[in-house]
């Protein structure tokens, strides 16, 4: 097996014995897309599409590939409480015991747009827990959208 699929086969299998029931039907189909894209992202150590789709393991072409993500990343029934948090909330139960570390960035994305991200500091890596992206620049959108935000590591 080549390491391409060898990591999306282990990123799979971890991703499903996380979920409490085994996937089915859409979730599963949605899953397996996930599966793709982490191991894609950490295989080709970038987030730009065409860099992740070189990385896939399947035997799809790369532009079908890369249109495929696309979609993916697009579709508005795909929700952070069913495909994300489930597996954010595992790793935090299990990050050892020592003060959280909070990291929050602004960074513009897109065309007008800015993106607020609060990662937790990991082995060198900052690590996504939530984030927003609203229309603006920097200073204007920071100063006229006040965001509270509140963390809690869930209990052991």
């Amino acid at each position: 097996m080549s390491d391409n699929l060898t990591r999306y086969c282990a990123i799979r299998d971890a991703l499903k014995r996380l979920r409490q029931t085994e996937p089915k039907g859409n979730l599963a189909r949605h899953l397996q897309t996930t599966a793709h894209l982490v191991s894609s992202i950490v295989g080709s150590k970038k987030c730009h599409l065409p860099a992740i789709a070189s990385k896939a393991p399947d035997g799809r072409r790369h532009e079908t590939r890369i249109m495929g993500f696309r979609r993916g990343l697009a579709n508005e029934r795909i929700d952070q409480a069913t495909y994300y948090l489930p597996y954010i909330a595992n790793f935090l139960a299990h990050l050892p015991q020592a003060p959280l570390v909070l990291v929050i960035d602004t960074s513009q994305v897109g065309r007008g747009c800015l993106a607020l991200v609060v990662s937790v500091l990991y082995q060198k890596r900052a690590i996504p827990l939530c984030w927003t992206v609203v229309r603006g620049k920097i200073a204007a959108t920071c100063r006229n959208r006040p965001t509270w935000l509140c963390f809690n590591k869930p209990p052991r």
